[in-house]
């Protein structure tokens, strides 16, 4: 066997040496440089990613909306603690008012209506309204009738504008036209991305849990009325799931479900009472404080009366049985209404609650505070605020401020 020299023994070493140093190297770079990098990436795609499905959503401005609705969702890390929602009284589209809203053939804006009380609805957390009236979905088959309403198409894009996040939408009215009036309104709500809560066109639709992210929190929001105008006896009835009708069980069952998917406040909306009186009815007086006592519901706010009614205070949870009237012709001067529209019917409140969270991790109510609203029924038709009324606009202060007091004095809130 020949021996290998000492210089060939060198070379081989040194080859050796350098093949483990590149494949070291190799090996270094795939896991350091190579897989690391990638996995950074990733990370941060994803961490981007579930940043923004827990944040807020923004408009094309770049200016955050108040809040995302979702479903089955979780709180955000770093929610804020404290929190106002808005509430508004009815929105009724009587035919002056839709008059007063016509900007052509056929053709609406109800912008300016809302206009001077859009900063009262719109600089809160989480503002809900309540929409009394069925939407048209091609202004072809109007009816401003308490006997069959339709409003125009173009309400729900002034209502949103305005800053209204979630509407309630159960009502007496819901079904004045049978299921077209359901599935026009929802089709028109949907199309200007705004929540309702109260109506649906099948039984899925009507289980679905309306919740909200309002700066981290979840907030659950459900909808029923008395009853309706039209039965529909004719067809059988209304369906069950179509308009949300008030049932004790049935409320207790949804916040439970409410509760159960995450929801960490939840808000019943109750269209009820009797229409121009500021005194409770029975079912008011009885369901309201048995409702607020189940754990799974943290506040009632109620509508239908047209007038302002109490808000009442029970072991820290508020009920507000009625805010009056946001938007209508209601008044003790219209023609249509001379003897049924007490003085009151033209007054209404934006009233803020205050949700701050306790020591336990509990959301609770601190503070109300009424913001009272009047319509401006025979002039422009606008929602004026008591307090602060625009500029330019020749409006009796006297009849202002006598709003105002009623409307505070009724609801026993500053």
């Amino acid at each position: 066997m020949t021996t290998p020299s000492p210089k060939c023994d060198r070379a081989s070493w040194l080859l050796t040496l350098m093949f483990f140093s590149l494949g070291g190297l190799w090996f270094v770079s795939s896991f350091v440089g190579g897989d690391s990098t990638s996995t950074a990436t990733s990370s941060a795609e994803r961490a981007d990613a579930e940043s923004d499905d827990a944040s807020e959503s923004t408009d094309d401005s770049g200016d955050e909306t108040h809040d995302t609705a979702v479903e089955g969702a979780t709180a955000v890390p770093g929610r804020e603690d404290r929190f106002t929602i808005s509430a508004s009284g009815d929105i009724l589209i009587h035919e002056r008012v839709g008059i007063a809203a016509q900007t052509g053939d056929a053709t609406y804006d109800f912008s300016p209506l809302f206009a001077p009380v859009q900063n009262l609805i719109a600089s809160r957390d989480f503002s809900i309204c309540h929409l009394e009236v069925p939407i048209s979905s091609n202004n072809q088959d109007l009816s401003f009738s308490n006997a069959a309403f339709r409003a125009p198409m173009e309400l729900p894009a002034a209502i949103k504008a305005a800053g209204f996040d979630s509407c309630s939408v159960a009502s007496n009215h819901a079904w004045d036209s049978g299921q077209t009036s359901v599935t026009s309104t929802i089709d028109q709500l949907n199309a200007v991305q705004l929540p309702h809560v109260g109506i649906a066109n099948t039984p899925e639709e009507a289980a679905k849990n309306w919740q909200f992210n309002v700066l981290g929190n979840i907030l659950g929001h459900l909808s029923y009325t008395y009853g309706h105008n039209n039965p529909d006896e004719a067809n059988g009835g209304v369906p069950a799931y179509a308009v949300a009708v008030i049932d004790e069980a049935t409320i207790l069952a949804d916040a439970a479900r409410q509760r159960a998917a995450g929801s960490e406040f939840t808000i019943v909306s109750l269209h009820w009472g009797t229409e121009f009186q500021n005194e409770l009815t029975d079912q008011q007086a009885d369901l309201g404080p048995r409702l607020l006592a189940s754990p799974d519901i943290d506040l009632i706010i109620g509508h239908h009366a047209h007038v302002p009614q109490k808000v009442q205070e029970i072991n820290g949870e508020y009920i507000a049985y009625g805010l009056g009237n946001l938007l209508s012709n209601q008044s003790a001067s219209a023609p249509e209404c001379p003897n049924l529209c007490t003085i009151d019917s033209q007054d209404g409140v934006l009233l803020d609650f205050v949700v701050e969270r306790d020591a336990s991790g509990v959301l609770k109510v601190t503070d109300v505070v009424a913001n009272p609203t009047w319509v401006d029924v025979g002039g422009t038709w606008k929602i004026i605020s008591t307090d602060n009324p625009p500029q330019g606009m020749t409006i009796d202060a006297a009849t202002l401020q006598a709003s105002g007091e009623r409307t505070r004095a009724t609801l026993q809130v500053n």
